[in-house]
């Protein structure tokens, strides 16, 4: 009895791994998806279940769940090939997330699985080029900001130079003196010597004037 339901749970997790194979083909990924979770239950070591179930989520740009079963078939299989395009499209996921780095090593372990798997080597090229105009615009942004901060700084730096050279000029210029004590003194006794010029010359002509007649004819 266990073997006949071994075998029948084999042909069953066959059959849903040749359905979502045919959805797959079909461009329909998310049913593709469901036909191979199918397969898992049946069988949750299956190394094709886990691959290609990998493989719809990564058209459906699941790239978390894609690169964790990627990653369950490299880790648990025996097979060389089967972990190297594990590893291979472990590095296409990480590609598409413009995670350069990690998709270079990827493709690097992949290649040691594989040494003459030309689609690797080609990917590998191409992520180190990507990896290369990442860090160049990286570089690129950083002296733009560092730029823009000079230049704030050295616009900053002209201003309070303005502002202290301003202040300077105003300090230049002139300013009233106060009159001393003795100075003051000396203006008010030339303002009275004049006041008893005027009132001298005022009682004067009050004296010498001629007086008029006090009779009116008739």
């Amino acid at each position: 009895m266990l073997l006949v339901s071994g075998y029948v749970a084999a042909q069953q997790e066959l059959r849903d791994i040749q359905e979502g194979n045919q959805l797959y083909e079909q461009g329909q990924y998310d049913q593709a998806a469901a036909a191979y979770r199918s397969a898992l239950e049946k069988n949750s070591l299956s190394a094709p279940g886990k691959y290609n179930l990998g493989n719809a989520l990564y058209q459906q740009e699941e790239m978390e769940e894609s690169l964790q079963q990627y990653a369950d078939v490299a880790g648990n299989s025996t097979d060389p090939a089967v972990r190297a395009k594990a590893f291979h499209n472990m590095g296409n996921a990480y590609l598409k997330g413009q995670e350069y780095e990690k998709s270079i090593e990827a493709y690097k372990r992949a290649l040691r699985e594989n040494p003459d798997d030309m689609d690797t080597k080609y990917n590998l090229a191409y992520a180190q080029s990507k990896l290369k105009q990442q860090q160049q615009q990286q570089n690129q942004d950083q002296q733009d900001k560092d730029q823009e901060n000079k230049d704030q700084k050295d616009q900053q730096q002209n201003q309070d130079q303005q502002n202290k050279d301003q202040q300077q000029k105003d300090g230049q210029q002139p300013k009233e003196k106060p009159y001393s004590k003795e100075e003051m003194e000396r203006i008010m006794q030339r303002l009275n010597n004049d006041d008893k010029k005027v009132q001298d010359k005022v009682n004067k002509q009050k004296t010498t004037a001629t007086p008029s007649r006090s009779d009116k004819d008739w």
